[in-house]
């Protein structure tokens, strides 16, 4: 596994801190993950809906019966929770490291409808302020790339989580490991957003079987997500090209990275499913 070896939770809020300043969640549609075309085009339906339907399908593998409690690690804007306690009547938890995505998400849901059924904390997911079995399902969109110790986590999450409740993760994942050339687009990467690691499908298996817990699916729709990385890249441009933008020089470099590594072929994406046995 290619490990980023400074990434700690600080930096990785400083990061997500950075970029939301630059504007960046507004133009990929609100939400902080990647979109989902069924058809792979990337064409058809806005960056927006493509996102939400990320989400809606975290939530089908989720299947939480109306009312349970679920939590989410690395709630980023809160986009996602908000979405999935409207859509699902239930309550959400979000934790993560970036104090001023609390302040927003805090912000977002006391203007939403379901605001009230949601909560935003700042939280390590290696450590989490929870008691044993205090959530029905948790599930984490694009975070644990930002944990050093993926297994940890997930014993973390493992213990939070009572019997019989599931965990969803979705995921950048490498179809195989980068090397060369690729292990330098890689690292470019891996530098530019702190990320710890990006894991094969194989790492994924491994970390989710030490930590204990049972593997139920995991799919690699890496084709239905591709084209979000030339949207990404596309807002990052046109953003630094505006006259006041903050870190353009960054924001260029951060599209580059964006549309090689979302062109390589052996760039893949996990949908995963899981049960706290």
């Amino acid at each position: 596994m290619t490990q980023h070896p400074q990434t700690a939770p600080g930096d990785v809020g400083r990061t997500y801190d950075a970029f939301a300043e630059a504007g960046t969640a507004d133009a990929l549609g609100g939400n902080i993950h990647v979109g989902y075309w069924a058809d792979g085009s990337g064409s058809g339906i806005p960056v927006d809906e493509a996102t939400d339907r990320l989400t809606d399908l975290v939530a089908d593998r989720l299947a939480p019966e109306h009312g349970t409690h679920l939590l989410d690690v690395g709630c980023g804007n809160g986009v996602p929770a908000l979405r999935i306690a409207a859509s699902r009547g239930v309550r959400v938890t979000g934790v993560t490291v970036s104090a001023q995505q609390v302040r927003e998400a805090s912000a977002r849901a006391r203007d939403h409808r379901v605001g009230g059924r949601t909560a935003f904390l700042l939280a390590d997911a290696v450590d989490l302020p929870f008691e044993d079995a205090s959530f029905d399902g948790a599930w984490a969109i694009e975070s644990l790339l930002h944990i050093g110790d993926r297994t940890a986590a997930l014993a973390e999450l493992h213990r939070v989580v009572r019997p019989g409740g599931r965990l969803v993760v979705a995921d950048l994942c490498l179809r195989r490991p980068f090397t060369g050339v690729d292990r330098e687009l890689l690292d470019g990467m891996l530098g530019m957003y702190e990320i710890a690691s990006i894991s094969t499908p194989e790492e994924h298996r491994t970390h989710l079987a030490r930590s204990g817990w049972r593997l139920g699916e995991l799919a690699d729709i890496g084709e239905q997500v591709r084209p979000s990385y030339g949207h990404a890249a596309a807002a990052f441009r046109e953003i630094a090209a505006s006259p006041d933008a903050p870190a353009a020089e960054r924001l260029t470099e951060a599209a580059e990275l964006m549309t090689a590594f979302g062109e390589h072929p052996d760039t893949g994406y996990a949908l995963i499913t899981a049960h706290r046995t």
